[in-house]
């Protein structure tokens, strides 16, 4: 899984009133009854400064917490389990009923987590509603899109990268008596949440794994609000598309909130 690409981005809270390839030629493999078992290994995995201390899986940057992927050959879907490597960063990715090479030079592979049973073809990301805890780490996505692996006759590499972004709140000048933290005004495409509350990271600082998604200038995408009624926002300035893959971090300053008086 390749790290995230960090975006970095300031402002002042507005207070409210309320492959396509063609097929090498066939080489000859080894005699085998169904031909040779495919095995893998899992790579892309490197932990980063955004890792998120508490939390476990695919977002600390490590194979720890996973146990099974798909792997889809054609229109053939497998389970694989995962054993990681003593250090977590890389996996083996083996099967009880695995693909084969059964006469071919390469294949095309698309491979997923999390996987559910039955699936037929990657699905959807859809993430949690509430990322505080373990929704956090519930809501990651990583996969592996139409990689064309040859037949080397070894174990060929499958490089899992984010099927989600990230965005990352920071808090500044004034949290006393801040109550919630929400992004809002997401795509509900396939499921996923209009409002997100992030998990917190500590030291007014938040983060949550979203969809891909754009997002339209204008659109409230970060509301605050505070114990005692007041409500901030900050608003996206340009029209924006959050990535797979991509971090990007919003800096809101909350200087506003010290005045008792101020009402907008």
């Amino acid at each position: 899984m390749k790290r995230y690409t960090i975006h970095t981005f300031s402002a002042l809270a507005l207070l409210l009133a309320a492959a396509a390839c063609t097929q090498d030629d066939a080489v000859l493999l080894p005699e085998a009854p169904e031909g040779i078992p495919m095995t893998f290994t899992a790579k892309g995995l490197n932990p980063t400064a955004a890792t998120t201390t508490g939390t476990r899986a695919t977002v600390d940057g490590d194979w720890e917490g996973v146990t099974a992927v798909a792997i889809q050959i054609g229109n053939e879907v497998k389970a694989y389990r995962v054993t990681p490597s003593s250090d977590n960063l890389t996996a083996t990715l083996s099967s009880d009923d695995p693909h084969y090479w059964a006469g071919e030079s390469a294949v095309t592979v698309s491979a997923w987590w999390p996987y559910t049973d039955g699936q037929t073809s990657m699905p959807a990301v859809t993430v949690q509603a509430d990322q505080r805890g373990d929704g956090y780490a519930q809501s990651d996505h990583i996969g592996v899109a139409e990689e064309l692996l040859h037949y080397n006759g070894g174990t060929p590499t499958l490089a899992f990268t984010h099927r989600t972004a990230r965005v990352t709140v920071v808090l500044t000048d004034y949290t006393e008596g801040l109550k919630s933290v929400q992004l809002t005004g997401l795509s509900t495409e396939n499921g996923n949440p209009a409002e997100i509350t992030p998990y917190d990271k500590s030291g007014d600082t938040y983060t949550a794994l979203v969809a891909p998604q754009s997002v339209a200038a204008g659109t409230t995408f970060i509301t605050c609000k505070f114990t005692n009624g007041k409500v901030f926002v900050y608003k996206m300035k340009n029209d924006t598309d959050w990535q797979a893959g991509e971090e990007y971090t919003y800096t809101v300053s909350l200087a506003a909130a010290k005045d008792p008086g101020y009402t907008g």
